[in-house]
């Protein structure tokens, strides 16, 4: 005869451990997305804002003050009587990963 001895207050346990999986599993889903490339049109001031998740008044500061350099950071295009910014993905870049450091 087998005397198995089993004991069911483990199973209180369940709740708590559902409740892990399921934040691990949000935890997960949030790590994918940060992870997942961003497509961004580096050459347009909305990406370049999203890209370096600052705001439009932050961008003319730079460009003011000369953090964004005319010439290397972006260019100024006339069209008509329009002028247009056009930002430079590799400088953009390459300023993402200095202000990281």
């Amino acid at each position: 005869m087998n005397n198995t001895v089993i004991d069911f207050s483990v199973l209180s346990l369940l709740p708590a451990i559902a409740e892990s999986i399921e934040q691990l599993k949000k935890e997960n889903e949030e790590l994918k997305y940060h992870l997942q490339p961003q497509k961004y049109d580096l050459s347009k001031r909305a990406d370049v804002r999203k890209f370096l998740g600052i705001s439009d008044s932050t961008i003319a500061k730079y460009m003011r003050e000369q953090i964004f350099k005319e010439g290397y950071h972006f260019f100024r295009e006339i069209k008509g009587s329009k002028s247009i910014i056009i930002f430079v993905s590799g400088a953009i870049e390459e300023f993402k990963k200095s202000k990281e450091r």
